[in-house]
């Protein structure tokens, strides 16, 4: 079979190793792979497309495709799924590394499945003069940075006081391959694991398949469902950790069975080659019919392409923004743009400077049941001298009658926690992975707008609860801690606050002796 591939390499070696032959066209942002497609001599028996969590360029025509099975498998769902949601209707077929997104796809239609990550398994594997000494008590390989990684930092300083512990991992230029973070496991009685979202991910895999121990947290999502518990692996709540550490670190005959079952089966059924097959014989006989064409697909692929120019404004952002301008302008054409597209087109319009094309876009977005077309025409109207205009469009977006009074293009501390508040109502709490803060706040979730009122006043309990439970509820533990914290020096008998700070405390490890 040929099949051309996108995205990363992740698939490559392992449908060679099948016998498949794959096409790998080299290609910056905006390729046109209709145009590549049409002027193939041979024709393509699928295409397959792969997340990139590197660089991310993504190429134009995917929908003016005709006739071939299309199949996406969607990486780091958890932090990725508010725009995956939108490129995965490109597709016939959709694999997502985190099972409970390929069940919210399916629920709106869409043919998809779990498809948990895989790694090269044998690259894991011990060189032949290797003593296999334990070194150290815990070993994690990752990004140790209390400024990213502010959870992670304080499990690994909490075990410190106490074990040896051996990290070593950084971004970019710090990435280790599998030959030194391999030693790294196994020269560790234990490997600790903590993640930035629950759900089985790679560094699980990596260190069962190097013959160490996975020591990891029970927020491990679907763990449980492909290794058993206490068997395999050993897991642990943060009020449990220190008792969970001192049984595994004492009975080397119970670190040894685990080792030996979990590397048994890592290797024999989740490699990246047991992933590749899965996802061929789960498409075997796939027609193409599922997947959005033409017209149908403008408006999801324009919305895509101005999600991930928000998400990445320093990879093509701009072009890409560009490109979705193009997309919805057709969709608009045809009659198929959506509220929320509308949205989008008047927000790009206003980052072009076409103050009366936004208007036109925004007003229709409004009008057509996307509140958020209102909050566009308020935070337009204020950039452009008009608070009294401002006022009025903002408490449409709130629901009220009046709105607090506004100064010259400034959004009052009042009128941030009002914005916030409404924001939340609408179900748009936060993006997950990264913020919204640089752009503008007719684009900001209701974190952004609860962040800003945060730092104007801290003392302000009604701007640290909703935030700090924000962070709380999407498994920002640490972080939320810290917000309550900070809420808790001006409001020390506040109720919320400090069962947040409790939860949070606790989850963070800070309260674990």
């Amino acid at each position: 079979m040929l099949i051309l591939c996108l995205g990363s390499e992740y698939f490559h070696q392992a449908f060679h190793k099948m016998g498949h032959t794959v096409m790998a066209p080299q290609h910056v942002e905006g390729f046109p792979l209709d145009t590549f497609f049409n002027n193939l001599r041979d024709r393509p028996d699928m295409i397959v497309c792969t997340d990139h969590l590197g660089q991310r360029v993504w190429a134009d025509g995917l929908s003016r495709i005709y006739g071939i099975p299309k199949v996406y498998y969607a990486v780091d769902t958890p932090i990725n799924y508010w725009w995956q949601s939108h490129y995965a209707r490109l597709f016939d077929r959709v694999f997502t590394d985190q099972k409970p997104f390929a069940g919210e796809l399916a629920a709106e239609g869409i043919s998809a499945s779990w498809l948990p990550v895989g790694v090269d398994a044998k690259s894991y594997l011990p060189s032949p003069d290797e003593d296999g000494k334990k070194i150290y008590d815990f070993g994690f390989v990752g990004v140790v940075d209390p400024e990213r990684r502010a959870k992670r930092s304080r499990l690994i300083t909490t075990l410190s006081r106490r074990y040896s512990l051996k990290t070593t991992g950084a971004r970019e230029e710090g990435w280790v391959g599998p030959d030194e973070s391999g030693q790294v496991y196994r020269q560790s009685k234990l490997a600790l694991n903590e993640n930035l979202f629950p759900g089985v991910t790679t560094r699980m895999l990596e260190a069962m398949a190097s013959g160490a121990v996975l020591f990891t947290e029970r927020a491990g999502g679907d763990l449980g469902e492909l290794f058993k518990a206490g068997e395999d692996f050993a897991w642990f709540d943060p009020p449990e950790l220190m008792d969970v550490a001192e049984l595994w670190l004492r009975d080397p005959k119970l670190r040894e069975r685990a080792a030996k079952r979990a590397m048994e089966k890592v290797h024999s059924a989740h490699d990246i080659q047991n992933r590749a097959e899965s996802l061929l014989s789960q498409v075997n006989g796939l027609n193409p019919g599922a997947a959005l064409y033409d017209e149908d697909a403008l408006d999801h692929e324009g919305k895509f392409l101005f999600l991930t120019a928000l998400r990445w404004p320093a990879q093509q952002g701009l072009a890409r923004a560009t490109r979705a301008e193009g997309l919805l302008r057709r969709a608009d054409s045809l009659g198929t743009l959506s509220p929320e597209g509308m949205f989008m087109l008047g927000h790009i319009q206003r980052l072009k400077k076409n103050p009366d094309e936004a208007k036109a876009f925004l007003s229709r977005a409004f009008e057509a049941g996307e509140p958020k077309g209102a909050l566009g025409l308020g935070i337009l109207a204020l950039g452009m001298g008009d608070p009294k205009l401002a006022e009025e469009w903002l408490a449409k977006f709130i629901g009220e009658e009046g709105f607090p009074e506004l100064q010259m293009d400034t959004l009052s501390f009042q009128a941030v926690k009002l914005l916030g508040k409404r924001m939340l109502e609408l179900g748009e709490d936060v993006c997950p992975g990264f913020s919204r803060y640089p752009h503008d706040p007719a684009v900001w979730t209701a974190f952004e707008f609860f962040q800003s009122a945060f730092q104007g006043n801290p003392a302000d309990a009604e701007a640290a609860r909703p935030l700090a439970g924000i962070l709380l509820n999407r498994g920002a533990v640490a972080e939320a801690m810290d917000i309550a914290q900070k809420g808790l020096e001006h409001n020390p008998d506040d109720p919320v606050l400090g069962s947040i700070f409790s939860e949070a405390g606790r989850a963070s490890y800070l309260t674990v002796n």
